[in-house]
């Protein structure tokens, strides 16, 4: 014998139940309630097997009766009798806790197979109510994937916004060092023009300067012929000396000047290998 509880806030629904109910000889109403708190004081004191529960009941729903129920009276199945079809009050009842859910539309047979099978340990939705789940879950389903597609659009969006950004910032330092090397190679070469022109004056103002005191010194001297010409050749003598020396410091000194452009050329070079090859890594 199957003992039930109707739970109803509406006289015509529990008097239409238990009439439904008594004509099968496996089941027994044991009693009526209004309300939840009426069905919890009347399980404290008589023993039911399944319990049928309307959603929407005043002072206290169906689902926070099933919550209830579930928790002090493990043993007792809720099934939950409603009119309402949507999808979140089948799921708020399910995660209550009822093991089933009907319908106030169903028929009085599927009314009676359902709370046998549930008797027997299976779970149970009214018909029609499971095509809607799976109807239901389909659509999300569906609109999940194309959620997805969405956001992996804007990834991808994302990611070739990114990527420009990243390439136009690496064209700009590309662009800064290769003008800091440039300005680089400009202050060397305009030093090394700086300092050819100095050293050519301090070469051509030796030279001038040791003429004009040769001249000097020349002019100055006895009008003794032979001796002037003494005078003459030692001045030529020491004039040649005074002037191979001037040209063999000149050569030395041009032979050095000549040593650091070439080291300055060789740096200049290395400097533009360098800047191709971080031209290269920036664009890698």
């Amino acid at each position: 014998m199957i003992r039930i509880l109707i739970v109803d806030d509406q006289n015509f629904t529990r008097q239409a139940l238990q009439a439904l109910l008594e004509a099968e000889t496996d089941f027994q109403v044991v009693g009526q309630a209004t309300n939840g708190i009426e069905a919890i004081k009347f399980l404290e004191e008589t023993v039911a097997d399944i319990i049928l529960v309307d959603l929407e009941m005043p002072e206290m729903n169906g689902l926070t009766v099933t919550k209830i129920l579930g928790k002090r009276f493990p043993n007792t199945k809720v099934i939950i009798f409603s009119s309402h079809d949507d999808q979140n009050s089948i799921n708020a009842a399910v995660e209550a806790g009822a093991r089933g859910y009907l319908l106030k539309s169903t028929s009085a047979q599927e009314i009676v197979d359902t709370i046998r099978a549930i008797q027997r340990g299976y779970f149970q939705l009214g018909p029609g109510l499971f095509e809607k789940l799976l109807s239901h879950l389909i659509h999300e389903k569906e609109q999940a994937a194309e959620n997805l597609t969405q956001l992996e659009s804007k990834y991808a969006q994302s990611m070739v916004e990114l990527e420009a950004k990243i390439i136009s910032r690496n064209e700009a330092e590309r662009k800064a060092l290769y003008q800091e090397i440039n300005q680089q190679i400009s202050n060397l070469k305009s030093d090394f023009r700086h300092g050819l022109e100095t050293f050519q004056y301090k070469v051509s103002n030796q030279l001038k300067t040791g003429l004009d005191e040769a001249n000097i010194k020349f002019s100055s001297s006895i009008p003794n012929v032979k001796k002037i010409e003494m005078q003459i050749d030692n001045r030529n003598i020491e004039q040649q000396r005074y002037v191979n020396t001037l040209f063999t410091g000149s050569k030395q000194a041009i032979k050095k000047l000549e040593h650091q452009v070439n080291a300055m050329r060789y740096f200049i070079i290395l400097l533009s290998i360098i800047f191709v090859m971080v031209n290269l890594v920036l664009l890698y």
